[in-house]
């Protein structure tokens, strides 16, 4: 599963190719939106490996929350697998 938020421009163009290419009466966007991206990401993998397409760098900064930066990943794992553990007993 992949999410990500986007402006609604972008789904209204992604939903426009999706009814051209994969149709559907049934899908709530009039098309099956999943077939759609898949093409998207398979071209742009494509344009970028064969150097047609080329990404600027982006001076943005992620941004990390609190947490994240002073949680360790292994302590993170044990609080869930304690978590799994109550949930099986």
């Amino acid at each position: 599963m992949l999410n990500f938020r986007c402006p609604a421009e972008l789904l209204d163009a992604i939903d426009a190719l999706g009814q051209e290419r994969y149709p559907s009466e049934t899908a709530k966007h009039g098309c099956d939106r999943t077939k759609t991206l898949l093409d998207i990401v398979r071209a742009g993998i494509e344009a970028l490996s064969d150097g047609s397409v080329v990404l600027r760098v982006s001076d943005n900064n992620v941004r990390h929350s609190k947490t994240e930066n002073t949680i360790d990943i292994e302590a993170r794992f044990a609080a869930i697998e304690e978590r799994l553990g109550k949930l099986r007993a």
